[in-house]
């Protein structure tokens, strides 16, 4: 479920340079600095695999996941008995408690030489994953440094998390800095991903887990947005399953919903890798900050900025109209708001698919016509042909109803998804059919290159084939 404030539309006249220059660094540090961490744990595993270390270390690690009563031991133990080592060097590198206690120990282990060797390669080994950018600059609780209460704000464990990061960050951040000015928002934003930190590491101060990403503080930023506004309703939106709309509440009423649902979500799925304490943590930091600074001194908030409303946008009027439909179950309704915009604005993808999705519900006379419709819409994004396949899969009673040049035109678009299924079963369909269009030729190539990106040798070397067979036939 997702919930965003969007009582606020960007202003320029209030730029927000500092939310600017945080949304700046935080894709600067994912794509200049932490791009070379894979590059660095690959030959790190590489050399240590190369040199055989792992016959040497593994009595030691093994006495000493023992020693820590480590539940993977046993699992461990039987991946070292199948020769599987991979995720046990991946996991023994990274250990930095492990690799003193291996100092200690190892010796007996070895003759001289070996560990002559050894004791030289193994710390080079150490120094390269420990300049992984989120071991050297996460937040561990176990070695909690002042530094990385700030540093591991701006780290992030792949591209979907920095960019669902940047996302909530946007959408709240830009209204927060033009109501409490650029330097508070900034020292505020640093303060609430302290506050995470802080939260996530109290739940275990013994773990040695990094903490990245700069979810703790966004969430900050979420509890100040509420706060800035108090008591007034603004307007949200909402993503439930398929429910999707917008609707009014006071600001305050919704900040105990997000630290609650944060907690339920951190007591009922422990094994989860989002860091949830720290989500509650930011947020209650966030919301204490700003009340702390409205009672101190209610002149430092911009009250005419929190105070005016936004126009509506007459744009977005007749979809929040459709939303509310679907969100009162008034579907028929809904569908007859989507018929006026396609009347309005034309059969435009994402109306088209909105029309289908209603139609779905009754099943009725209307649902092939509309899918027919959706399948022979032009210039579509990647992203529109991928929901298109699914809609192609899940309506295989309008198959047989597109005419040929539809049929290709769309084969031709679903060649270039991950799943060439539809692409497959519209050139089969055409060639059952008896197709000789010369562009035939140019989809089995399409569908060659599809399946040697999927490794399916066999069906690649079928559509070469029809394809020479196409041209073949075409030939003067």
């Amino acid at each position: 479920m997702i919930i965003v404030p969007t009582e606020k539309s960007l202003d320029w006249r209030h730029a927000p340079l500092v939310l600017c220059a945080l949304v700046f660094i935080n894709v600067m540090v994912f794509f200049l600095y932490q791009s070379g961490d894979t590059t660095k744990l690959v030959e790190a595993m590489t050399s240590y695999q190369a040199q055989g270390f792992i016959d040497d270390e593994w009595p030691v690690f093994e006495d000493y996941l023992e020693e820590q009563g480590d539940a993977q031991l046993a699992e461990y133990r039987r991946s070292y008995a199948k020769g599987q080592y991979d995720y046990i060097i991946a996991d023994l590198l990274m250990r930095e408690d492990f690799y003193s206690y291996l100092q200690t120990n190892v010796r007996s282990y070895m003759t001289p030489d070996r560990f002559d060797l050894w004791v030289t390669e193994r710390a080079r080994l150490h120094k390269l994953v420990q300049s992984v950018s989120y071991i050297a600059n996460g937040l561990q609780a176990n070695q909690l440094r002042p530094a990385s209460l700030i540093t591991h704000q701006f780290l992030h464990g792949d591209i979907m998390h920095l960019l669902g990061n940047m996302f909530f960050l946007i959408v709240c951040g830009f209204a927060v800095e033009a109501a409490i000015g650029h330097w508070r928002f900034l020292l505020f934003y640093l303060l609430s991903g302290v506050g995470a930190g802080l939260a996530q590491a109290a739940t275990d101060w013994t773990s040695s887990q990094p903490l990245v990403g700069a979810s703790g503080a966004i969430s900050g930023v979420m509890a100040m947005y509420l706060a800035v506004f108090r008591f007034k309703k603004i307007e949200f939106f909402y993503w439930f399953f398929f429910l999707v709309g917008y609707f009014r509440a006071p600001a305050l009423l919704i900040l105990p919903f997000y630290i609650g649902k944060e907690i339920y979500l951190y007591h009922t799925d422990p094994d989860s890798n989002v860091a949830f304490m720290a989500h509650a943590g930011g947020f209650v930091a966030g919301a204490l900050l700003i009340g702390l600074a409205w009672v101190m001194n209610r002149s430092l908030f911009n009250d005419d900025y929190i105070n005016s409303d936004q126009a509506i946008n007459p744009e977005q009027k007749p979809l929040a109209d459709i939303y509310e439909a679907i969100e009162k179950f008034r579907f028929e309704r809904a569908l007859q708001l989507v018929d006026a915009q396609i009347a309005h604005k034309g059969n435009q993808f994402d109306l088209a698919m909105l029309r289908y999705n209603l139609l779905k519900i009754e099943r009725g006379a209307a649902l092939n016509p509309a899918v027919t419709s959706l399948l022979t819409l032009p210039l579509l994004t990647p992203e529109q042909i991928k929901k298109l396949g699914k809609v192609w899969l899940d309506n295989p009673e309008v198959h047989e109803s597109l005419s040929e040049s539809a049929a290709l035109k769309l084969a031709m678009q679903f060649s270039a998804l991950e799943n060439p299924q539809p692409a497959e079963q519209l050139f089969n369909q055409l060639s059952r059919k008896g197709c000789t269009n010369p562009a035939m030729s140019v989809l089995a190539t399409k569908l060659a290159a599809a399946f040697t990106r999927l490794r399916d040798t066999s069906k690649r070397n079928h559509y070469e084939q029809l394809a020479l067979q196409f041209n073949a036939s075409h030939q003067p």
